[in-house]
């Protein structure tokens, strides 16, 4: 049987696949499969990047949310890099994963993000068990948000931060959290790469816990309204 798309969805073998009407915008797709222990984390976006393991980071199979394996770190140095400038966003975005902490009581721990010194900001995402902390910064200049959130220890959650124009909004399990906030920085002056479970100024706010399924995608706005997170992983086609 020929492949067969119709709106939103693809027909292969006669199984009903979920496609991505913005999956050309998708700049990093981190599913975190493979064996466990593997330090090979493969990206399944449209133009694969090369993702290098730092320390301990690695495969594991002893929590997912999707495909029995996750992205382990321990807090204690363990992260990875991404190379490219398709984490800059001058304009629409949305940062979006699925996390676990090993303990949601310590303070903020990085998802993902590209900040340097005071003049070379971009963007930051962390989490910790009260709040979610995502922060665009353009020359000196720092736009913070900080909503409260419930964050439970040894429990996948997801979140996601969208801008949509200069509106920028924090998603946790689907909800906003607090307001729709203003930024109009570009986030495009950073010379970092992308860190995954650390933020590289100063090495500071290593992940301890789980990433499964992040997703960056460049000039859309995925979810302006409340929404139900992803219940299976996020596809790898175009529909």
């Amino acid at each position: 049987m020929s492949p067969t798309t119709i709106p939103g969805n693809l027909i292969l073998k006669n199984e009903m696949v979920e496609a991505d009407p913005f999956f050309n915008n998708v700049s990093l797709l981190l599913h975190g499969d493979g064996t466990n222990g593997s330090t090979t984390i493969v990206d399944s976006s449209p133009s694969p990047k090369t993702v290098t393991a730092v320390g301990d980071a690695q495969i594991s199979t002893a929590q997912s949310k999707f495909g029995g394996a996750s992205i382990a770190f321990d807090g204690t140095g363990d992260y990875l890099t991404v190379p490219g400038g398709d984490f800059d966003f001058p304009g629409d975005f949305t940062v979006e994963a699925f996390f676990w902490l090993n303990n949601a009581t310590a303070n903020d721990e990085t998802i993902a993000g590209k900040w340097d010194n005071p003049s070379l900001r971009s963007w930051l995402l962390n989490v910790s068990g009260t709040k979610i902390t995502f922060a665009l910064g353009q020359g000196g200049s720092i736009d913070a948000f900080t909503p409260s959130a419930s964050i439970s220890s040894s429990a996948w959650h997801h979140v996601a931060v969208c801008r949509a124009g200069e509106s920028v909004r924090i998603f946790f399990n689907g909800l906003q959290i607090g307001s729709t906030y203003t930024s109009d920085f570009n986030a495009t002056s950073s010379a970092q790469s992308l860190a995954v479970g650390i933020n590289l100024d100063a090495d500071r706010t290593p992940f301890n816990g789980y990433i499964d399924d992040l997703r960056i995608t460049k000039g859309i706005a995925r979810y302006t309204a409340n929404f139900t997170p992803p219940t299976a992983p996020f596809p790898e086609v175009l529909g």
